[in-house]
């Protein structure tokens, strides 16, 4: 059935307009508490799998993508579930039971002092989050197709039209709250000595608990506890085995050569299975193939909680003096558009364009969304190149000065020692200045392949007839050097590639005593400690979250503050026993990006109307063009959709770590994605341009079947419940 038809022409209505159902009330309040547990635990899930259970960026995401996935395979088994066994309310209910115990068992991974090593915490959060998955997965499908059900139609086929937008606002309502509590308690409550998730978590879980008894309230006193639909024994085996038992022994029959003058290949199976069956099974063939281009736009939609908050961790995210936007409310802005968008596009937009004869389709409209995608990410990858570190090639070397005295000094270079700019051509100047307690890197400088040792001499303003110090630096391809001036003498640092930002944009610091014997320093944030363990006056890179750190020294107390920001590689020089704030130098090895995170709301802007285009059509043509016995089983099979989605996004990027084709270079793989989704999008259209194409003889003599049964029905005195053309229809609105 061609879907501009559905869109175009509705049957007017008969009889006086009916009021909305008061158990989609119900469905939508109950969705709304569910998907905000659900964006909570799982939209930082990444972040709280790299911090808290030690996983790295990229096997977080690929983990994510893995167990997203899985969510997303189950509606399949729900919907055989709620239409063949249990019926719609009752499995919704059971879900949401083991959907608040899935919680809880994730919230106690996050309680440290219970878990007995990090291994214990990943068993526990693994655990935890399959359980509410699955559940989540098993009801997920149901649930919209259960608020759907609610409405008669055809008399309210706008209204449930307009029940998918309300149905998707509540989805994103739910998505924005969930995910900005997580990350605002995440960020400014501290228990356990380190940033606390076990809080929000668990009034998550009681939320959850809330939102099962909206839902169980939803029944009313006096309701059937299954649809006659949708109960048990609607059938002698469900309906997704009785369709592929016909579609294989269709495929058997065409292999043997049997009845060749069948107008479809499923035809073939008329000897077995009855005619309406058959029928379904052409429809739902037609509309899988289209979905069979749906997974690669999931596959750049579900970066807005993997890539993007990464992306979002090498940004700026400071506002004014002391607040800083924690890394993962950068996908709240998806959800907070959404709630905008939707309104706009349903009381707006699309009346506007209609009147315009301009996306009047839901097909269309999906057309456009995925192209959205494809804009979205081209600036995905444009703000990626924008913060992309500048690698040193084999042949050059960088010196990086810290100018730890209490003056200016100046360096000296060897005549043999060639700078050479960005354009690649070699520079004439010989004398760099440094001020008081500032630092300059040097261009890079040629070397050969071998390590180089250079002599480079010192004068410092504060030095009595600033005599020339002279001090031997190494310099290695690829590698950058250090020098260190204190009022000790120049300490050179040998090469090292830690000048490299860190693959999970975290911040990287070394700490560097200049004077005394001392064993260990520890950086110290309100209850969190990290301690440095020194050797010959150096220690380690180790990796910190950002925060404003006080700096101790054994005995000698607090002799400073070190303030280091998310994805920077920084040098903490310690001068000794100073007083607060002057004991301390902070040197930016590598400075973090000075690009803000506001940069990062043109690409979600374009990709969330681009959902709005794509995944609530998806949603309405995936109903309306989905038989009546088969409704539950084909929006199963939308949401199967993003589960090859985020596989086939997990399977990208366990290709791309493995190889590292897109090590510190974010961009190539965007515009990779962009064009990929570009070819999928002409894909896309030529399949619809065949499912259009369908004979309108074909067409109208499945109208006319329908047409037939409703008429017959209404001849046996049915009841306004049977006679309609939603099966589902409860008909005092209960849940």
């Amino acid at each position: 059935m061609r879907d501009e038809a559905r869109m175009s022409s509705p049957r007017p209505p008969v009889g006086p307009p009916l009021k909305y159902p008061r158990g989609a009330f119900f469905i939508l309040a109950g969705y709304l508490l569910e998907r905000f547990v659900y964006y909570g635990l799982f939209g930082g899930a990444v972040f709280y799998m790299q911090r808290m259970l030690g996983f790295s960026s990229s096997s977080a995401s690929t983990v994510k993508a893995v167990m997203e996935g899985l969510i997303y395979l189950a509606p399949i088994a729900g919907a055989i579930l709620a239409d063949t066994y249990l019926g719609k309310a009752r499995t919704v209910f059971i879900m949401c039971c083991c959907y608040t115990v899935g919680a809880l068992i994730y919230s106690l991974s996050s309680a440290t002092p219970i878990m007995a090593s990090v291994d214990a915490a990943k068993v526990t959060g693994i655990s935890g989050l399959l359980v509410l998955g699955i559940a989540a997965g098993l009801m997920k499908a149901v649930y919209s197709s259960l608020g759907a059900d609610q409405f008669k139609v055809p008399e309210q086929r706008e209204q449930q039209q307009r029940f998918f937008y309300a149905f998707y606002w509540m989805i994103n309502a739910g998505a924005f709250l969930g995910q900005f509590m997580t990350a605002q308690l995440r960020d400014t409550v501290q228990c356990f000595g380190d940033d606390c998730y076990l809080l929000p978590y668990l009034i998550l879980v009681g939320f959850m608990a809330v939102s099962t008894t909206i839902f169980a309230l939803a029944k009313a006193p006096n309701a059937p506890p299954l649809n006659p639909q949708e109960g048990p024994g609607t059938s002698s085996a469900p309906m997704l085995l009785r369709a592929m038992r016909c579609v294989t022994h269709a495929v058997r029959r065409k292999w043997d050569g049997a009845d060749d003058k069948a107008a479809h290949w499923v035809d073939r199976a008329r000897d077995r299975f009855d005619g309406d069956l058959i029928r379904d099974v052409k429809i739902t063939l037609r509309v899988l193939l289209l979905f069979c281009t749906y997974p690669l736009f999931w596959a750049l939609f579900y970066q807005t909680s993997t890539g993007m908050i990464f992306q979002a961790k090498r940004l700026d995210g400071r506002v004014g003096e002391s607040y800083r936007i924690p890394p993962e409310m950068s996908s709240t802005i998806n959800p907070l558009l959404i709630l905008t968008l939707i309104p706009l596009f349903d009381q707006v937009i699309y009346p506007l364009l209609g009147r315009l004869g301009v996306l009047t389709s839901t097909t269309s409209r999906m057309i456009a969304g995925m192209a959205f995608a494809v804009s979205s990410f081209i600036v995905y990858a444009l703000v990626n190149m924008s913060v992309e570190q500048t690698l040193i090639p084999s042949t050059h070397a960088r010196l990086h000065v810290y100018n730890a005295l209490p003056c200016e000094a100046a360096l000296h270079l060897p005549p043999e020692l060639h700078l050479v700019d960005e354009a690649g051509e070699r520079m004439a100047k010989k004398e760099l200045m440094i001020p008081l307690a500032g630092q300059v890197a040097l261009p890079e400088v040629e070397v050969g392949g071998a390590a180089q040792k250079v002599e480079v001499q010192v004068s410092k303003s504060c030095a009595a007839g600033g005599d020339l110090t002279p001090v031997q630096v190494v310099l290695l391809g690829a590698h950058e050097s250090s020098l260190v001036l204190t009022a000790a003498g120049p300490r050179p640092l040998a090469p090292s590639l830690e000048y490299l930002k860190n693959e999970d944009a975290e911040a990287k610091v070394r700490v560097i005593v200049v004077e005394g014997d001392v064993a260990e320093v520890t950086l110290k944030y309100e209850t969190q400690e990290e301690k440095f363990p020194i050797t010959d006056g150096l220690s380690e890179f180790q990796i910190l979250s950002p925060k404003p750190y006080e700096v101790m020294v054994g005995g000698a107390g607090v002799v400073g503050a070190a303030n280091v920001f998310q994805d920077g590689v920084y040098d903490v020089v310690v001068l000794g026993g100073a007083g607060e704030d002057e004991g301390v130098r902070v040197f930016p090895m590598t400075a973090p990006s000075s690009v803000h995170m506001g940069w990062l709301f043109p690409q979600y802007f374009l990709l969330t109307v681009g959902e709005v285009l794509f995944s609530v059509s998806g949603m309405d043509f995936a109903y309306s063009e989905a038989p009546a016995a088969m409704k539950s089983i084909l929006q199963a099979a939308n949401l199967f959709t993003i589960t090859v989605g985020l596989w086939l996004f997990a399977g990208l990027k366990a290709i791309s770590s493995a190889t590292r084709a897109f090590e510190h270079r974010a961009s190539h793989e965007a515009l990779l994605y962009a064009g990929l989704m570009a070819a999928n999008t002409i894909i896309f259209t030529l399949l619809l341009r065949w499912y259009n194409s369908v004979p309108k003889e074909d067409a109208l003599e499945e109208k006319g079947e329908e047409r037939k049964d409703a008429e017959k029905r209404a001849e046996a005195g049915a009841t306004a419940k049977d006679a309609h053309d939603n099966p589902g229809f409860v008909e005092d609105h209960a849940v």
